[in-house]
């Protein structure tokens, strides 16, 4: 409700108008009787991907075929990179935008190898935080364990050379070229959880940036 009425607020400043009621005290003690009527909303749990969750699940990709490294090299970067899932995920009618696909989603262009493996840099070009699409340099240091994004990053590289450097980083299938979609992500992080014996939990798209924080 705070929300809303915050955004009613918003919009008359935006005209002009005088937002005196919104600091009326009758105001707020409304509000709080609401919530002792009605009680707190639900609010979903959400299972932090911590380390030692990251390293048991990653323990379940040690066969490298094509799509178990595209997952290792996806989720030790989200993890490293502190990042969201919609920065690294991508529907298929997001292709259809072209050549400005770049401008919005990652791409193999996005990522560099520096250092001789001792770091990387992953050009993040928007985000949630940047909507002019100004773009930011994320500089990920190797932290040399079984979490590490560089290796995993090179292993992925190593393995699609297929794809031209303008395609998107990550994609579903080697041949098919599916798109990496946030479904997909999800999907494969609670599977993987189960199987590593983590249980169903409440595994969700906040899962990576939830975690590195924690």
């Amino acid at each position: 409700m705070k929300l809303y009425l915050a955004g009613i607020k918003s919009y008359q400043l935006d005209l002009g108008i005088e937002c005196s009621e919104f600091t009326d005290p009758r105001l707020e003690r409304t509000i709080q009787r609401i919530k002792r009527d009605h009680g707190e909303p639900h609010r979903r749990t959400r299972t932090p991907l911590t380390r030692p969750y990251l390293l048991q699940i990653l323990s379940r990709l040690r066969v490298h075929n094509y799509e178990n490294t595209v997952l290792q090299a996806a989720f030790t970067l989200a993890f490293a990179g502190f990042l969201r899932v919609g920065e690294f995920t991508y529907k298929g009618s997001d292709m259809e935008i072209g050549p400005a696909f770049a401008k919005w989603f990652l791409t193999k262009k996005s990522v560099r190898i520096r250092g001789e493996g001792t770091y990387m840099e992953l050009s993040l070009p928007s985000s949630k935080t940047d909507p002019f699409r100004k773009g930011i340099t994320i500089t990920i240091a190797a932290s040399h364990d079984n979490a590490c994004p560089v290796p995993a990053m090179k292993r992925f590289l190593a393995s699609d050379t297929h794809r031209p450097v303008h395609s998107p980083l990550f994609c579903i299938g080697k041949y098919k070229q599916l798109p990496f979609t946030r479904e997909y992500v999800v999907n494969q992080l609670q599977e993987l959880a189960r199987g590593t014996g983590l249980g169903d939990g409440s595994w969700n798209r906040h899962s990576f940036r939830r975690g590195a924080a924690t």
